[in-house]
């Protein structure tokens, strides 16, 4: 069921342009940072990894500096002659496991953030706070003038957000713009104390969860260049 969803979105988008179709660029590597962390403070990116998921949270949650999940993409801008009319990021909200799961009743607005670094190249997995910790990064990254789009997450799903412009700003400016990492949070739910979860590219027990992509409509002429590096609409499964 899921997997129809995710394509008849992908046909539907494309028809609605006319143009080539969609292509997808699978995530690289998701992961996550956490206040409840007590070392090891970014998890989630490691091979056969035993976490499930990745959360985004509100800026404090349970008293506690929220949680962040980020994800990183292999992205080559010179795959692309020129902007792109409409890119979109992917994924699939899973149970948080931990806090109130978003419901038609209770839904959690969910932010993609644009970065201007690297958080694995930033972040000091080892340090708890102050200069280099995961703090910082997400102090310096995750705010409201950082935001690209939001979208309501109003249960467990595959659920979807417009970064068309983002993607543009990647093609045109490479990473000497933004690192190909975007980040996630719930800093605009209002009523605060909101959480979701997205499921993690590297679990070791992964099934048939979408996991997180760019989805890509091309501009004409650009299909058969990405075709060619094998970005047709695929599953990510990571081993």
């Amino acid at each position: 069921m899921v997997r129809t969803l995710l394509c008849a979105g992908m046909v539907s988008a494309t028809a609605a342009v006319g143009l080539a179709e969609a292509s997808d660029i699978p995530v690289a590597l998701d992961y996550m940072t956490s206040g409840f962390f007590q070392s090891n403070f970014v998890r989630g990116q490691e091979p056969g990894s035993t976490r499930a998921s990745n959360r985004a949270t509100s800026e404090t949650i349970f008293g506690v500096t929220g949680e962040t999940a980020y994800f990183s993409f292999d992205f080559d801008p010179s795959l692309f002659s020129g902007s792109v009319p409409k890119a979109t990021f992917v994924v699939e909200s899973v149970s948080t496991g931990f806090f109130t799961d978003p419901s038609p009743g209770n839904p959690t607005d969910v932010s993609i953030h644009s970065l201007t670094a690297d958080p694995l190249a930033s972040i000091d997995i080892n340090a708890p706070s102050g200069s280099g910790s995961w703090i910082d990064f997400r102090d310096s990254q995750i705010t409201t003038s950082s935001i690209v789009t939001t979208t309501s997450v109003d249960g467990l799903g595959v659920f979807e957000w417009d970064i068309t412009s983002l993607v543009n700003e990647w093609i045109a400016n490479g990473d000497s713009n933004f690192a190909y990492t975007i980040g996630t949070s719930a800093l605009l739910d209002e009523e605060g104390e909101a959480a979701v979860a997205f499921v993690n590219s590297s679990w070791d027990d992964l099934s048939d969860e979408v996991t997180a992509r760019i989805v890509v409509i091309p501009a004409p002429g650009a299909s058969a260049v990405l075709a060619a590096a094998g970005l047709v609409c695929t599953r990510r499964r990571r081993s």
